[in-house]
Formats: structure tokens, C-alpha cells, sequence
């Protein structure tokens, strides 16, 4: 085995490792995207050995600001396990995470597979079997938060978990949705889902066209997170989150 791939698995250990109550990874180079995501399927795959499913993906600066703030010339993809999806009713804990933020996001649950390349906008609402409205809740396993898009991915794109309200069809326009997260008492305002490469079935796309080059495919009954529509808002533990997304409903979810 090359000394590039023992430094990608002792990197993958320890992030891994640090999304389980482990200490925060300490800055470490990371050659380049590629290199970044084969951390980021090592500790997937390290998830998967240890009994955990796979559960969806997730698309990470989708939007033209957040590309810019890493220098990406396209969105970035995540993972995300059966774990970290929380169930109706479930609060979240937030004992062993470093700096929780909340988004506010639209899931796409897909009734069948998408294999790239090729997938537009219109194959995946094609492909769609529900959508709903959700939080992801991010967070960096890195000391001080990733710097580079290289660490950014290695790192699942700083997923953590996520909280889906209650599915409903998919509607006729998808282009300009939007949001209000409120926080205790603070309210963020959100953006439209325009700002999610032109609407979140764009972004879709992209992940299935990504993932067809490593042989990939978004196979049915598929989670997938498409974006924030407002900024990631820090929290603390004991926080009650609560979005409202017209035409699409509204979710609520305990912190401790």
C-alpha cells in the first residue's frame, strides 16, 4: 500500500473516530479533491463495516456564494448514513459534537434509481417519489472548521444529521421556495430555492452525473439533501429549531 493511501486511512480513522465523541482532527493537509473524497468513502466504508446503511447523499455549496467561499467551481457531495437520520418525535443531542449549525433544506426521497451520465432536472422529478421539507445539522470534525475544499470534503462536507418533516408530492415549480428558520428566538431568514443551481432538481442532476464517474448510482428510495436555503445558524443544546417553508410545510426539532 502507497504511504498517500495509509495517510488518507489513519485520516479517515480519525475522523471517523471524531464523529463519535473522539477529540477534533487537528488541520492536515489534503492533497486534492480526489484525494479528498477517498477519505470521505473511507469512513463511510468504515461506518458501513461497523453495521451502519447508507442511507442517501447530500450536496453541499449549492449555491453560487458558498461555492465561492471555498474557490469550488461545483457543488460537493456527502454522504449520508441511516444513523444520523432522526426519526419523528427523536430530539437531538448534542453531547458529542463540536459546533452544531442548523440548515434548512428540501429532501428528495426517490421512487426510482438515477444512473448518470446524462440526468436532467426532468429525470429526476421523473424519478421523485416525495419531497419534504428538512433540517441538516452540520458539523466540523476538524479543529477550528475546514479551510480548503480538500478538508471540507474529506469530511462528508460536514454532515452530521438530519430531520425530515412530512412528505408530501412534488409540486409544479420548484424554482422559487423559500424559508424562515427561527432559532429560540432568533429568526434567520432564507433564501429561494433559485439559489440551489437554479432549482434542487439541478442539483440532483449534478450529484448523479458526479457519482457516474466513480460507477455510482442513486438507487431508489434514495435520501437526498439538496442545499441550504439560508445560512448554516450556530445553535446550543436545549435550542428548539423550527422552519417554516411555504407550500411545503413546517418542522420542529428539539436540541439538548
Amino acid at each position: 500500500m502507497a504511504d498517500d493511501d495509509l495517510a488518507d486511512d489513519d485520516l479517515a480513522r480519525r475522523l471517523n473516530k471524531a464523529t463519535h465523541g473522539g477529540p477534533a482532527v487537528a488541520p492536515a493537509p489534503v492533497a486534492d479533491l480526489a484525494d479528498a473524497y477517498r477519505v470521505s468513502r473511507s469512513t463511510r466504508d468504515l461506518a458501513l463495516a461497523a453495521g451502519d446503511r447508507l442511507a442517501g447523499y447530500k450536496i453541499g455549496l449549492t449555491s453560487e456564494p458558498a461555492r465561492a467561499t471555498y474557490g469550488a467551481a461545483e457543488p460537493a457531495l456527502g454522504y449520508v448514513l441511516a444513523s444520523t437520520v432522526l426519526g419523528p418525535g427523536q430530539s437531538l443531542s448534542t453531547a458529542a459534537m463540536f459546533a452544531p449549525r442548523a440548515e434548512v433544506e428540501i429532501a428528495f426521497i426517490l421512487g426510482r434509481p438515477l444512473s448518470g451520465p446524462g440526468i436532467t432536472a426532468e429525470d429526476v422529478l421523473a424519478a421523485t417519489a416525495a419531497i419534504a421539507p428538512a433540517f441538516e445539522i452540520v458539523d466540523s470534525r476538524w479543529s477550528g472548521g475546514p479551510t480548503t475544499l480538500a478538508m471540507l470534503a474529506a469530511d462528508n462536507t460536514n454532515a452530521a444529521y438530519a430531520f425530515l418533516g412530512p412528505q408530501v408530492p412534488v409540486p409544479r415549480d420548484l424554482s422559487a421556495i423559500t424559508c424562515t428558520l427561527t432559532i429560540g428566538d432568533r429568526v434567520v431568514p432564507g433564501a429561494s430555492t433559485a439559489v440551489l443551481n437554479g432549482n434542487p432538481a439541478a442539483a440532483i442532476a449534478w450529484l448523479a452525473n458526479h457519482l457516474a464517474t466513480t460507477g455510482d448510482e442513486l438507487p431508489a428510495g434514495a435520501l437526498i439533501l439538496t442545499g441550504t436555503l439560508c445560512a448554516p445558524t450556530p445553535f446550543t443544546g436545549g435550542e428548539t429549531l423550527a422552519a417554516d417553508v411555504p407550500g411545503l410545510g413546517s418542522l420542529t426539532l428539539a436540541t439538548s
